[in-house]
């Protein structure tokens, strides 16, 4: 490796550097954000956890709801499960609560599964007015919209009322134009490729 290439390169760090901190100096409001996970493929609600655990190694308090679930804990509720970190109400480390119906493409019949549908986004309203939850994932939320559960008014008031310092994770597929609109933060995850397509069984540790 020649001299110039070094050079080169120590200056395209220092270049990438100096953008880096102008960046960070103009971002200076401190507030909760709304972030949005959508698309097609796989990791929404991995993400999702991902941050919530962030958070919990903050030592800060969160909420989860899940929306048009299955009716078995996935590995990520099974490990706040056994760490003692699950509940309902103030008195959790995680305020928690699954609508646990079944997953989606499993159910057909939409009066059976509406009262399911207003627990869970009560629970959601809620969680979304308690100031002491400074993060809230409201996971598969789209599905909610989608299939008229809820409507987006709703979904915009609960938001714009949260209080200032709480951050909202949204996960789910086919996010509305609005939805887009009103988020902070949002990231489309492909449909690249999955292994499900090649005939390759769900994998407890890997899919759920």
């Amino acid at each position: 490796m020649d001299l110039t290439f070094k050079q080169q390169h120590a200056e395209r760090m220092q270049d990438k550097k100096a953008q880096v901190q102008a960046a960070m100096a103009r971002a200076q409001v401190e507030r909760g954000i709304v972030v949005l996970l959508t698309g097609h493929g796989k990791g929404k609600t991995t993400s999702a956890f991902g941050m919530l655990y962030r958070a919990l190694g903050h030592g800060l308090r969160a909420g989860v709801v899940q929306f048009i679930t299955g009716t078995h804990a996935s590995g990520e509720v099974t490990f706040l499960q056994q760490q003692g970190l699950l509940g309902q109400g103030a008195m959790a480390q995680v305020d928690y609560h699954a609508m646990a119906t079944g997953c989606s493409w499993q159910r057909s019949d939409w009066d059976a599964d509406l009262p399911a549908a207003n627990q869970a986004w009560q629970a959601a309203q809620r969680m979304l007015a308690d100031p002491s939850l400074r993060l809230v994932v409201l996971d598969e939320l789209t599905f909610m919209l989608q299939y008229g559960y809820l409507a987006l008014p709703q979904l915009q008031q609960a938001l714009e009322r949260r209080p200032a310092g709480q951050s909202v994770v949204i996960t789910g597929r086919s996010a509305p134009a609005p939805l887009l609109a009103l988020a902070d933060t949002v990231s489309e995850i492909a449909d690249t490729r999955h292994a499900f397509q090649s005939g390759v069984k769900a994998q407890a540790g890997v899919d759920f």
